[in-house]
């Protein structure tokens, strides 16, 4: 009789111990599946604070002889608005343009060899809050290649009656 109630004891204890084994795998499977989320909203949150900066960035926009450089998120504005003539010669739209492609591409390098392989950036003037319906393409920067993997952000500015969203995604 002891005999037998040790050999449940043993075979007790070897199930105890498989089931112990097997929630050590599971938590470390968990772990390492949880950490695999990370990178993606932390390139997330990276490329909504390059927009936001973006837009802060001064051009070389002046509208008026005594006036002085518009930031980049009020270019956009005057773009969508007006697209007045600069100082310079050149359209809001085109200065815009030439702004965003000159930070885009001293920032993001994309191609087959660089860990991202293309960018696109673009700006849509929505008629009302809720981005549903009517909108307005501002400007359009894409480069390389884009396609099912990718991580975006979208930057809003505000533009009675309506709104100004900038969208940017960068592919990998």
């Amino acid at each position: 009789m002891n005999l037998e109630k040790r050999k449940g004891q043993e075979e007790i204890v070897g199930f105890v111990l498989i089931v112990v084994i097997v929630a050590v795998v599971f938590v470390i499977f968990l772990g390492i599946r949880l950490r695999n989320f990370e990178p993606s909203q932390k390139q997330s949150e990276i490329l909504y604070q390059f927009i936001e900066s973006s837009m802060e960035q001064t051009t070389e926009c002046v509208l008026s002889l005594n006036g002085r450089n518009l930031a980049l998120d009020s270019l956009i504005k005057e773009c969508y608005s007006t697209d007045n003539r600069c100082t310079s010669g050149e359209t809001s739209c085109q200065i815009a343009e030439k702004t965003m492609r000159n930070i885009l591409n001293n920032t993001w390098k994309v191609g087959v060899e660089y860990p991202y392989k293309g960018y696109e950036i673009r700006a849509d003037y929505f008629y009302n809050s809720s981005n549903q319906g009517q909108n307005e393409e501002i400007l359009l920067i894409a480069e390389g290649n884009c396609n099912n993997s990718f991580v975006g952000n979208s930057y809003w500015i505000p533009e009675f009656p309506g709104s100004i969203i900038v969208n940017a995604k960068l592919c990998s």
